[in-house]
């Protein structure tokens, strides 16, 4: 007989694996729109921390090598985020190490956990730590990484380019000996004299055109950068000082200071620069300033059976299409860069979800609910389109069928605040049902999910089910996996199920879904004073 603990160990595999599922979902069941998003994101959690606390009071760590993740099923990966790596975009989590080591996960069936931090050395002291088996970050070996890291084989190569604006007076005089960079220090900055507007003699003669010109001038790059060195290694070729400024800020903000005009060099990744020509069309992408360098994932020095298996998978990769088809989505495609980085939807740099943040706001609020989880919920039924319309005639932002929108009083079920509102009072309904069957808030919301997704009957079928098998019906885990039984027949024609057929992979991904986009919402957007800290947004891992 197959139990609880048998659906921990295949259900998370269950989940992994998921890309695109255009399922039927259950007889009666709330059906997602098409072309909806099915499961692109089933299997990655994101979170601060991934230090686990013992009853004992203990610690426990990830293991530290290939054997170690396999037992537990999970990949913990620490990154920053950025305009490639990682980033939030129109509701959805993506970025071409994330989409990669997305992919790596499904491949090996394992959970993908996603940790956020900005700076290198955190980054890397995770890894020491053990709280982190990856760290994917952009990263171009350093010769002091050699001691802490192992890196794998590269997924691209870049050259060090110098990036400097075509046209500008204070472009020039920020080259000179003065503080100019103080902006990027949170001082007061200084403005250059007003001069003549310049020719493009002038333009072509003040523009570093070799590596040589570079002697006496002020370079910026971010802190950690690989590029000091690189600068170092020149200076020795040209016999001459280059005065190199260290910052807090990314590539991306460095460079758009330069555009700008508040800084005048910076040298960064060839691809990241040209990306920015896009959005800044006053900038100069050369010269190259040093040799090709690989780009590549971090790994504990003794994980070696970690990196070799990913080496494998990347060089696998490298010869289908999926591998350079992501490397030209985001560092090619200059159009679709643009639209990110100009979109006030950019949710890692703007803090703004959708259009219809302020509803879901105040609705979430008369739920008890953080209003980021019912952003994800929403995101799962429409993508924020209110015109969306599924195969069974559920329509609107949180896809209503008629018959239930007319139950809640909602006219007009394609207008944004009518068919929120009617979410809403559903979702309350599905609250008032569960109360009295589920103690634990954290556990009921994920019933509540299910039901919205699935029907309510469906869900109280699985409970039967689980009770009947010794199972706890108050335990989502447990219950998901009696749902999933509802679609073989032996279990739908059983006495204690009164609904039948139920297609449960639809819901117990549903649930999952929600929960680990939240999981990415927070990270970005940032929750009022009055919603922090409510009862159903502290969903337990």
């Amino acid at each position: 007989m197959a139990t609880a603990a048998s659906m921990r160990q295949c259900g998370r595999r269950l989940l992994v694996g998921v890309v695109v599922v255009a399922a039927a979902g259950c007889q009666g069941a709330h059906e997602r729109p098409e072309g909806a998003d099915s499961a692109t994101l089933a299997g990655a959690v994101v979170e601060r921390g991934v230090v686990t606390s013992r009853a004992d009071g203990t610690v426990e760590r990830p293991g530290r090598d290939w054997a170690a993740i396999r037992t537990r099923d999970t990949l913990v990966v620490a990154a920053p985020y950025n305009s490639t790596t990682y980033f939030i975009y129109r509701g959805l989590p993506l970025g071409y190490e994330y989409e990669l080591l997305k992919r790596f996960a499904a491949d090996k069936d394992l959970t993908l956990r996603w940790v956020v931090v900005q700076d290198r050395d955190s980054l890397f002291a995770m890894l020491h730590d053990g709280r982190a088996d990856v760290v994917a970050a952009r990263l171009i070996p350093m010769p002091e990484d050699s001691g802490r890291a192992t890196f794998t084989r590269a997924l691209y190569r870049a050259e060090p380019v110098l990036v400097q604006r075509k046209a500008s007076p204070q472009a020039a005089a920020a080259a000179l000996p003065d503080p100019v960079d103080t902006m990027l220090k949170r001082g007061p900055a200084e403005r250059a004299p007003a001069a003549a507007p310049e020719t493009k003699t002038t333009i072509r003669a003040r523009l570093v055109q070799r590596p040589s010109e570079l002697a006496g001038r002020r370079v910026t790059l971010p802190e950690d950068s690989p590029y000091a060195r690189t600068l170092l290694e020149l200076e020795d070729e040209i016999s001459g000082d280059i005065n190199v400024v260290e910052v807090e800020a990314s590539s991306e903000t460095v460079i758009r200071e330069v555009a700008k005009g508040n800084v005048a060099y910076t040298v960064a990744q060839g691809n990241l620069a040209q990306l920015q020509t896009s959005a800044y069309r006053n900038l100069e992408i050369r010269p190259v300033v040093g040799a090709s360098q690989k780009v590549a994932w971090a790994v504990r020095r003794e994980a070696r059976a970690l990196r070799d298996t990913l080496d494998a998978w990347i060089a696998d990769e490298k010869t289908g299409p999926v591998f350079d088809q992501l490397y030209k989505k985001y560092f090619v495609d200059q159009r679709a860069y643009l639209a990110r980085v100009e979109s006030r939807y950019l949710t890692s740099e703007t803090g703004t979800l959708s259009p219809y943040d302020s509803l879901l706001r105040r609705h979430a609020a008369s739920l008890g609910w953080d209003w980021r989880l019912l952003g994800s919920q929403m995101y799962q039924e429409s993508r924020f389109r209110p015109t969306a319309k599924s195969w069974v005639g559920a329509r609107g932002l949180m896809q209503l069928m008629p018959a239930t929108a007319k139950q809640f009083g909602v006219r007009a079920i394609t207008d944004p605040a009518q068919n929120v509102a009617g979410g809403v009072k559903y979702l309350q309904w599905l609250e008032k049902q569960w109360a009295s069957r589920i103690a634990d808030s954290t556990e009921r919301l994920k019933f509540v999910l299910a039901s919205y997704n699935a029907g309510l009957g469906h869900i109280v079928d699985a409970q039967r089910l689980a009770d009947k098998h010794g199972d706890n019906p108050e335990k989502w885990e447990e219950v998901a996996y009696w749902l999933l039984q509802l679609a073989k027949q032996e279990y739908h024609a059983d006495p204690v199920v009164r609904y039948g057929y139920c297609r449960g992979y639809e819901p117990v991904t549903y649930v999952a879904l929600i929960l680990e986009r939240f999981d990415h919402y927070r990270q970005f957007v940032t929750p009022t004073v009055a919603e922090a800290g409510l009862g159903p947004a502290r969903v337990a891992r």
